[in-house]
Protein backbone atom coordinates (compact mmCIF):
# COMPACT_ATOMS: atom_id res chain seq x y z
CA UNK A 1 0.00 0.00 0.00
CA UNK A 2 1.30 3.45 -0.92
CA UNK A 3 1.37 6.11 1.80
CA UNK A 4 -1.67 8.36 2.13
CA UNK A 5 -0.60 12.00 1.89
CA UNK A 6 -1.85 14.51 4.46
CA UNK A 7 -1.03 18.19 3.88
CA UNK A 8 0.05 20.08 6.97
CA UNK A 9 1.53 23.53 7.61
CA UNK A 10 4.79 24.00 9.48
CA UNK A 11 5.39 24.15 12.34
CA UNK A 12 2.44 21.90 12.98
CA UNK A 13 0.58 23.71 15.74
CA UNK A 14 -2.65 23.87 13.72
CA UNK A 15 -4.92 21.10 15.02
CA UNK A 16 -6.97 19.98 12.02
CA UNK A 17 -4.34 18.09 10.00
CA UNK A 18 -3.51 15.98 13.06
CA UNK A 19 -7.05 14.59 13.23
CA UNK A 20 -6.67 12.25 10.21
CA UNK A 21 -3.00 11.64 11.06
CA UNK A 22 -4.05 10.24 14.45
CA UNK A 23 -6.52 7.90 12.75
CA UNK A 24 -3.96 6.68 10.24
CA UNK A 25 -1.50 5.96 13.05
CA UNK A 26 -4.18 4.21 15.10
CA UNK A 27 -5.09 1.99 12.13
CA UNK A 28 -1.47 1.25 11.30
CA UNK A 29 -1.76 2.68 7.79
CA UNK A 30 1.21 4.15 5.91
CA UNK A 31 1.07 7.91 5.53
CA UNK A 32 3.21 10.85 4.56
CA UNK A 33 2.94 14.39 5.90
CA UNK A 34 3.39 16.92 3.11
CA UNK A 35 4.59 20.16 4.70
CA UNK A 36 3.33 23.14 2.74
CA UNK A 37 4.11 26.73 3.78
CA UNK A 38 1.10 28.81 4.75
CA UNK A 39 2.07 31.34 2.08
CA UNK A 40 1.20 28.72 -0.55
CA UNK A 41 -2.16 27.41 0.62
CA UNK A 42 -4.28 30.20 -0.90
CA UNK A 43 -3.01 29.70 -4.45
CA UNK A 44 -2.44 27.01 -7.06
CA UNK A 45 -1.52 24.23 -7.10
CA UNK A 46 -2.79 23.72 -3.55
CA UNK A 47 -6.25 25.22 -4.15
CA UNK A 48 -6.86 22.48 -6.69
CA UNK A 49 -6.63 20.10 -3.74
CA UNK A 50 -8.53 22.29 -1.29
CA UNK A 51 -10.52 25.12 -2.92
CA UNK A 52 -10.94 26.75 0.50
CA UNK A 53 -7.19 27.18 0.90
CA UNK A 54 -7.10 25.61 4.34
CA UNK A 55 -5.44 22.59 5.91
CA UNK A 56 -5.61 19.65 5.66
CA UNK A 57 -6.02 18.08 2.26
CA UNK A 58 -5.57 14.38 1.55
CA UNK A 59 -4.41 12.42 -1.47
CA UNK A 60 -4.88 8.65 -1.42
CA UNK A 61 -2.89 7.30 -4.38
CA UNK A 62 -4.25 3.81 -3.75
CA UNK A 63 -7.78 4.85 -4.70
CA UNK A 64 -7.01 8.01 -6.68
CA UNK A 65 -9.04 10.05 -4.19
CA UNK A 66 -8.36 13.67 -3.21
CA UNK A 67 -10.34 15.22 -0.35
CA UNK A 68 -10.40 18.32 1.82
CA UNK A 69 -12.09 19.07 5.20
CA UNK A 70 -10.87 16.95 8.09
CA UNK A 71 -14.30 15.46 8.82
CA UNK A 72 -14.68 14.22 5.25
CA UNK A 73 -11.17 12.75 5.39
CA UNK A 74 -11.97 11.00 8.68
CA UNK A 75 -15.11 9.47 7.21
CA UNK A 76 -13.20 8.33 4.15
CA UNK A 77 -10.42 6.69 6.16
CA UNK A 78 -12.87 4.86 8.41
CA UNK A 79 -15.18 3.71 5.61
CA UNK A 80 -12.36 2.65 3.30
CA UNK A 81 -9.78 1.17 5.63
CA UNK A 82 -11.29 0.29 9.03
CA UNK A 83 -12.79 -2.99 7.88
CA UNK A 84 -12.07 -4.65 11.21
CA UNK A 85 -14.11 -1.96 13.00
CA UNK A 86 -11.27 -0.97 15.31
CA UNK A 87 -12.48 2.62 15.61
CA UNK A 88 -16.12 2.33 14.59
CA UNK A 89 -19.17 0.06 14.80
CA UNK A 90 -20.87 -2.07 12.18
CA UNK A 91 -24.48 -2.61 11.22
CA UNK A 92 -24.88 -5.03 14.12
CA UNK A 93 -24.69 -1.93 16.32
CA UNK A 94 -26.56 0.30 13.92
CA UNK A 95 -27.62 3.07 16.31
CA UNK A 96 -24.13 3.45 17.74
CA UNK A 97 -22.61 3.41 14.26
CA UNK A 98 -24.63 6.47 13.31
CA UNK A 99 -24.42 8.20 16.68
CA UNK A 100 -20.67 8.47 16.05
CA UNK A 101 -21.54 10.83 13.21
CA UNK A 102 -23.41 13.14 15.57
CA UNK A 103 -20.31 13.50 17.73
CA UNK A 104 -18.04 14.00 14.74
CA UNK A 105 -20.33 16.76 13.45
CA UNK A 106 -20.41 18.28 16.96
CA UNK A 107 -16.62 18.37 16.95
CA UNK A 108 -16.58 20.00 13.51
CA UNK A 109 -19.32 22.56 14.17
CA UNK A 110 -18.79 23.33 17.86
CA UNK A 111 -15.45 22.37 19.39
CA UNK A 112 -13.20 23.39 16.49
CA UNK A 113 -14.81 26.77 15.68
CA UNK A 114 -15.36 27.88 19.28
CA UNK A 115 -11.95 26.74 20.53
CA UNK A 116 -10.44 28.49 17.53
CA UNK A 117 -12.25 31.76 18.19
CA UNK A 118 -11.29 31.68 21.87
CA UNK A 119 -7.64 31.25 20.90
CA UNK A 120 -7.86 33.99 18.26
CA UNK A 121 -9.35 36.67 20.49
CA UNK A 122 -7.21 35.73 23.50
CA UNK A 123 -3.89 35.90 21.67
CA UNK A 124 -3.95 36.89 18.01
CA UNK A 125 -6.57 39.56 17.27
CA UNK A 126 -4.98 42.95 16.64
CA UNK A 127 -7.26 44.70 19.13
CA UNK A 128 -5.92 43.28 22.37
CA UNK A 129 -8.03 42.62 25.47
CA UNK A 130 -11.31 42.66 23.58
CA UNK A 131 -12.94 41.24 26.66
CA UNK A 132 -16.47 40.83 25.33
CA UNK A 133 -15.22 38.51 22.58
CA UNK A 134 -12.83 36.67 24.90
CA UNK A 135 -15.63 36.10 27.41
CA UNK A 136 -18.15 35.07 24.78
CA UNK A 137 -15.97 32.41 23.21
CA UNK A 138 -14.54 31.34 26.56
CA UNK A 139 -18.04 30.73 27.90
CA UNK A 140 -19.02 28.93 24.73
CA UNK A 141 -15.90 26.75 24.87
CA UNK A 142 -16.71 25.81 28.45
CA UNK A 143 -20.31 25.07 27.48
CA UNK A 144 -19.10 22.70 24.78
CA UNK A 145 -16.78 21.00 27.26
CA UNK A 146 -19.72 20.67 29.66
CA UNK A 147 -21.84 18.97 26.97
CA UNK A 148 -19.18 16.30 26.53
CA UNK A 149 -18.52 16.04 30.27
CA UNK A 150 -22.21 15.49 30.99
CA UNK A 151 -22.58 12.91 28.23
CA UNK A 152 -19.56 10.97 29.48
CA UNK A 153 -20.97 11.00 33.01
CA UNK A 154 -24.27 9.59 31.71
CA UNK A 155 -22.38 6.93 29.77
CA UNK A 156 -20.49 5.93 32.92
CA UNK A 157 -23.73 5.55 34.84
CA UNK A 158 -25.43 3.67 31.99
CA UNK A 159 -22.61 1.16 31.66
CA UNK A 160 -21.99 0.87 35.40
CA UNK A 161 -18.32 1.77 35.10
CA UNK A 162 -16.11 2.48 38.08
CA UNK A 163 -14.49 5.90 38.40
CA UNK A 164 -11.11 4.58 37.23
CA UNK A 165 -12.46 2.81 34.14
CA UNK A 166 -12.33 4.64 30.80
CA UNK A 167 -15.59 5.86 29.32
CA UNK A 168 -16.14 6.84 25.69
CA UNK A 169 -18.65 8.96 23.81
CA UNK A 170 -20.43 6.03 22.16
CA UNK A 171 -20.57 2.41 23.19
CA UNK A 172 -17.80 0.58 24.97
CA UNK A 173 -14.63 1.49 23.07
CA UNK A 174 -12.62 4.43 21.82
CA UNK A 175 -13.72 5.40 18.32
CA UNK A 176 -12.93 7.96 15.67
CA UNK A 177 -15.48 10.25 17.35
CA UNK A 178 -13.42 10.40 20.54
CA UNK A 179 -10.14 10.81 18.64
CA UNK A 180 -11.49 13.67 16.52
CA UNK A 181 -11.45 15.90 19.63
CA UNK A 182 -7.85 15.21 20.67
CA UNK A 183 -5.88 17.73 18.63
CA UNK A 184 -8.13 20.66 19.55
CA UNK A 185 -8.02 19.59 23.21
CA UNK A 186 -4.27 20.15 23.13
CA UNK A 187 -5.06 23.88 22.86
CA UNK A 188 -6.78 24.10 26.24
CA UNK A 189 -3.69 25.42 28.06
CA UNK A 190 -3.18 28.11 25.43
CA UNK A 191 -6.89 28.98 25.27
CA UNK A 192 -7.21 29.54 29.01
CA UNK A 193 -3.91 31.02 30.22
CA UNK A 194 -3.22 32.01 33.82
CA UNK A 195 -5.54 29.48 35.40
CA UNK A 196 -8.64 30.39 33.42
CA UNK A 197 -9.67 26.74 33.35
CA UNK A 198 -8.98 23.96 35.84
CA UNK A 199 -10.10 21.12 33.59
CA UNK A 200 -9.49 18.32 36.08
CA UNK A 201 -11.51 20.05 38.80
CA UNK A 202 -14.26 21.70 36.73
CA UNK A 203 -14.85 18.93 34.21
CA UNK A 204 -13.40 15.71 35.64
CA UNK A 205 -14.99 13.33 33.13
CA UNK A 206 -13.74 15.42 30.21
CA UNK A 207 -10.25 15.53 31.74
CA UNK A 208 -10.07 11.75 32.24
CA UNK A 209 -11.47 11.17 28.74
CA UNK A 210 -8.90 13.44 27.13
CA UNK A 211 -6.05 11.82 29.04
CA UNK A 212 -7.31 8.35 28.09
CA UNK A 213 -7.33 9.30 24.42
CA UNK A 214 -4.02 11.17 24.53
CA UNK A 215 -2.25 8.28 26.25
CA UNK A 216 -3.21 5.63 23.70
CA UNK A 217 0.15 4.48 22.25
CA UNK A 218 -0.59 5.46 18.64
CA UNK A 219 -2.17 8.81 19.53
CA UNK A 220 0.59 9.57 22.02
CA UNK A 221 3.16 8.90 19.29
CA UNK A 222 1.49 11.48 17.03
CA UNK A 223 1.18 14.06 19.82
CA UNK A 224 4.85 13.67 20.71
CA UNK A 225 5.83 14.07 17.07
CA UNK A 226 3.67 17.22 16.94
CA UNK A 227 5.52 18.55 19.99
CA UNK A 228 8.82 17.88 18.23
CA UNK A 229 7.65 19.71 15.10
CA UNK A 230 6.54 22.74 17.11
CA UNK A 231 9.83 22.79 18.98
CA UNK A 232 12.17 22.33 16.02
CA UNK A 233 10.55 23.45 12.75
CA UNK A 234 10.85 26.92 11.31
CA UNK A 235 7.81 28.91 12.38
CA UNK A 236 6.34 29.62 8.97
CA UNK A 237 2.94 29.99 10.61
CA UNK A 238 4.07 33.56 11.27
CA UNK A 239 3.30 34.21 7.61
CA UNK A 240 -0.39 33.95 8.47
CA UNK A 241 -0.08 36.78 10.98
CA UNK A 242 2.09 38.91 8.75
CA UNK A 243 -0.46 39.05 5.95
CA UNK A 244 -3.65 39.44 8.01
CA UNK A 245 -4.67 42.97 8.89
CA UNK A 246 -6.67 41.83 11.93
CA UNK A 247 -3.88 39.74 13.44
CA UNK A 248 -1.48 40.77 16.18
CA UNK A 249 0.78 37.81 16.95
CA UNK A 250 0.73 34.06 17.39
CA UNK A 251 -0.01 32.72 20.88
CA UNK A 252 2.84 31.76 23.15
CA UNK A 253 3.14 28.01 22.90
CA UNK A 254 1.97 26.03 25.93
CA UNK A 255 2.95 22.38 26.27
CA UNK A 256 -0.11 20.19 25.86
CA UNK A 257 -1.73 17.88 28.35
CA UNK A 258 -0.88 14.97 26.10
CA UNK A 259 2.87 15.57 26.23
CA UNK A 260 5.08 12.83 27.60
CA UNK A 261 6.36 15.02 30.44
CA UNK A 262 3.03 16.54 31.49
Amino acid sequence: MQPIKIYNGPHGQGPNPWKPIILLEELGLPYEIVWIPYAEIKSEPYTSLNPNGRLPAMIDPNRNVTLFESGAIINYIIDTYDKKLKLTYGDDRFEEKWLLQSWLMFQMSAQGPMFGQKTWFTHIHIEQNLQTAIDRYGNEAKRIISVVDSSLRKQRQKLGLAADEPVWLVGDKCTYADLAFVSWNTFLGTMFPSGGLDLEKEFPEYYRWFMNTANRPATKKVLEFREECIRTMKDTAMQVVERQADAHKLPVYEKTLGSSDS
